[in-house]
C-alpha cells in the first residue's frame, strides 16, 4: 500500500470515529412521547414518489386532533413529503457482555428509540445519548437476531408510530401511518 493510500485510509478511519452521530454525549433521558421530525426510520427508507398498493386514508395531522381529509385509491402516485417518528415507549435492552465502545457492562440498560436501519437506532443509557447505536449484538426474546459476539438482549420492544405526510396528485396533503400500503418507500425493494 502506498503512503498516499495509507494516509487516505487513516483519514477515513478518523472521520468515522469522529462522527458525532456515533459518539455518546451527556443528555437526560428523553421525555415521552419522543418526536423525531424528518424521520425515515428503516434501512432503504426514502421520501419521494410512492404508489398506493391499496386504498389509504389521509388525516389532517399526525396529532391526536386529526380528522380524515381524503382517501387515496389503489394505484395512485403520490409524493411523500416528510415523516414523523413518535416513540411512546423505548425498547428496553439489557447488556449481557461488555460493550467497550460505549463503556457498558453486564446489567446496564439501553433504551432504544427511533430505528435508523442496519441494526442501528437512537439510544439512551447511563446518562448518555447516541444518534446511531450499533445494535448488531442484540438478541431478541425468541433467540433470533445476533448470531455471534452477542452482548445484549431485548427485554421489551419499543412502541412507535411512523406518520408520513403525503401529497396527492390533486394537491391534497395529509398524514398516514399506512406505509405498508405504498410501493416506493423502500429503495431496497
Amino acid at each position: 500500500m502506498s503512503t498516499f493510500s495509507m494516509i487516505g485510509l487513516v483519514i477515513a478511519l478518523l472521520a468515522i470515529q469522529l462522527d458525532p452521530a456515533l459518539t455518546p454525549h451527556r443528555a437526560p433521558k428523553p421525555a415521552l412521547p419522543k418526536i423525531d421530525e424528518n424521520a425515515c426510520p428503516f434501512e432503504g427508507c426514502q421520501i419521494g414518489v410512492w404508489t398506493t398498493r391499496e386504498a389509504v386514508q389521509l388525516f389532517s395531522t399526525w396529532g391526536l386532533e386529526r380528522k380524515p381529509v381524503a382517501t387515496i385509491g389503489k394505484g395512485e402516485p403520490v409524493t411523500a413529503i416528510t415523516g414523523i417518528n413518535i416513540t411512546f415507549a423505548p425498547s428496553e435492552i439489557q447488556v449481557t457482555a461488555p460493550i467497550a465502545d460505549y463503556g457498558l457492562k453486564p446489567g446496564d440498560m439501553i433504551f432504544g428509540y427511533m430505528n435508523i436501519g442496519e441494526g442501528n437506532f437512537n439510544a439512551w443509557f447511563n446518562g448518555y445519548w447516541v444518534e446511531q447505536f450499533d445494535g448488531s449484538g442484540i438478541t431478541a426474546p425468541d433467540g433470533s437476531g445476533c448470531r455471534r459476539k452477542c452482548n445484549a438482549k431485548l427485554l421489551k420492544p419499543s412502541v412507535t408510530e411512523w406518520w408520513i405526510k403525503i401529497k396527492t396528485k390533486q394537491g391534497v396533503t395529509g398524514w398516514t401511518t399506512d406505509s405498508n400500503k405504498f410501493a416506493g418507500q423502500d429503495a431496497l425493494e
